[in-house]
């Protein structure tokens, strides 16, 4: 299988990339690669698992194109937590697919030829490639029969994608993302683990299209844009005080409203959202960080840090000390 790239971001060379068939291997691999060029700078972490090809991106990056083309049937599930994507097929009559800030999509695409734009400053991503093979290890050779809407696009060669329009990256589908993106095992634990979340992601999402009119179900909110623009600037804000009043009167949106969509958007209340963004920030603070509980108590927002105390073993049943004493004792 052959990938073949060509951009400003390569200096107009071609590049030209091999896979094994279907992604097979007997080991797990993962390597990361360090990006420091005029487009993009920062990390990417690729593994490896056998039928599965995992890319986690966090860069800061200059907009930029570049022109994409595989010579196999393409399967992918992506994540954009933080930027943006877009694939522009060079036929006119196939379809794009356009994944903004906060959103993902589970596409299958049988020919990419065309371009990708990515027009943003930042980009934490969560992408994994896949082929049929792994859907038929994964759901047996007659998946095909099962999951009609996908199961029609691969065996009449057209493109199919989960949501027309991405969908928003709820709370419970940020979590799981998350897991994959920061395990901290390694070798046959971190194999079993990715493999064994992965797989969950694709069947719950295949699972979806098994619901009758499952593209209608999906809310479609009119301030969409806004409610993740809200969720972005809580992230970017969690040592500050924030109040839905506050939140309410900057973003021009009335407090009923806002309560309502940001919960439909993210499966979970404001506070519990702000609340578990806190400790997990906190966590990582302590762990990766070096932070004593009461600075990174501080940083993320607590002014008492009894009060984080008591929040912090309210949701995890463990006391912010026990943290400390396990990272002191690794």
């Amino acid at each position: 299988m052959r990938t073949v790239l060509r951009g400003d971001i390569f200096e107009k060379k071609v590049i030209v990339k091999e896979f094994e068939d279907d992604f097979k291997t007997d080991s797990f691999i993962e390597r990361d690669i360090v990006l420091d060029n005029e487009y993009e700078k920062g990390i990417v972490t690729f593994l490896q698992l056998d039928g599965i090809r995992v890319s986690i991106r966090r860069t800061e990056i200059q907009s930029y194109s570049l022109d994409v083309y595989h010579d196999f049937p393409f399967f992918k599930l992506q994540f954009e937590i933080e930027g943006s994507s877009l694939y522009t097929p060079e036929a006119q009559n196939e379809m794009d697919v356009y994944i903004p800030q906060g959103h993902y999509n589970l596409f299958y695409i049988p020919r990419v030829k065309g371009k990708l734009t990515y027009d943003t400053s930042y980009r934490n991503t969560l992408e994994i490639v896949f082929t049929e093979r792994h859907l038929i290890k994964l759901l047996g050779h007659d998946f095909k029969e099962s999951f009609d809407d996908l199961g029609n696009a691969i065996k009449r060669g057209y493109t199919f994608k989960l949501w027309n329009r991405s969908g928003i990256i709820d709370y419970n589908l940020g979590q799981c993302v998350k897991d994959i993106q920061n395990c901290g095992y390694e070798g046959v634990l971190k194999k079993a683990f990715l493999e064994t979340k992965i797989n969950e992601l694709l069947l719950v999402l295949l699972a979806k299209t098994k619901e009758k009119d499952y593209r209608r179900k999906r809310p479609l909110l009119a301030n969409q844009g806004k409610i993740l623009e809200i969720e972005h600037y809580i992230r970017e804000n969690l040592g500050e005080r924030i109040t839905i009043s506050d939140l309410s009167q900057k973003f021009g949106i009335n407090t009923s409203k806002l309560k309502h969509d940001f919960k439909l958007a993210f499966s979970t209340t404001i506070f519990k959202h702000i609340t578990t963004l806190r400790m997990e920030k906190a966590i990582d603070l302590i762990q990766k960080h070096g932070h004593s509980v009461s600075e990174a108590s501080y940083k993320v927002g607590y002014k008492n840090q009894q009060h984080f105390t008591v929040a912090f073993k309210k949701k995890y049943n463990l006391l912010p000390k026990t943290l400390m004493e396990e990272v002191r004792r690794a």
